[in-house]
């Protein structure tokens, strides 16, 4: 699928000096700044298990107070958003790639393995290409979703993300016949930096699968290209 290749799609880099809002939501923090293009990734619910949280959850405790930070208390995030900007994105780096790695080994039931549900999303993530939200390279693979994203003005990536999550977990639940928690709450979003950083995402989006040994009826690929310069 090449959703984008025939338009160049525009890219805003992230501005340390621009206004920047923070908020958390579970166990990563999520950057927002305003045309920004995010590098996003949700998953199935029972892609991880229970036990590997609690111990990150565990390790992010440990890496908070060795700074100071009680992650019990009730002001921890207002303490987290006063670290230097260097401290922030090494949190991230360090808790992010052990999350990708986890997610790379296939656990769960993989139900997006079926070419049908993985069609569901997939359409799902351009269904408001052009109207609300640009949508650039992504991967569906069988137990997580990888995405570039550029939100317009006037729709949070939040909002967006909980729709594509409610639509999807409510059709593919009809298809199977089955109840309950498809998709896990949080997701993960990282403002690409620059267009350097925007290349690289790209390139891991791209090469996911065959990182991951799938074959080419495991997984739907879409491909675009942005304009840099």
């Amino acid at each position: 699928m090449s959703l984008s290749e025939t338009t160049l799609l525009p890219f805003k880099p992230f501005d340390e000096s621009a206004d920047i809002r923070i908020y958390y939501n579970g166990f990563l923090p999520h950057w927002r700044q305003a045309g920004c293009t995010y590098f996003v990734t949700f998953r199935l619910a029972d892609s991880i298990p229970d036990g590997v949280l609690q111990q990150w959850k565990y390790e992010r405790g440990m890496w908070l107070q060795a700074r100071g930070i009680d992650a019990a208390s009730e002001d921890w995030l207002v303490k987290f958003k006063q670290l230097s900007s260097k401290e922030k994105k090494l949190f991230e780096r360090h808790f992010v790639s052990k999350f990708f790695s986890k997610l790379d080994e296939g656990l769960g039931e993989c139900v997006l393995r079926i070419p049908q549900h993985a069609k569901l999303v997939s359409d799902a993530l351009i269904y408001f290409h052009g109207q609300r939200l640009d949508t650039g390279d992504f991967v569906v693979m069988p137990n997580h979703v990888h995405a570039l994203l550029t939100p317009y003005p006037g729709f949070e990536l939040e909002n967006i993300l909980h729709s594509i999550k409610s639509y999807t977990a409510n059709e593919i639940q009809a298809l199977r016949g089955t109840s309950g928690t498809l998709w896990m709450n949080e997701s993960h979003d990282h403002i690409a930096r620059d267009g350097e950083e925007l290349v690289r995402i790209q390139e891991y989006i791209r090469a996911n699968p065959e990182k991951a040994g799938l074959s080419s009826n495991e997984f739907v690929l879409n491909t675009a290209r942005y304009k840099l310069h």
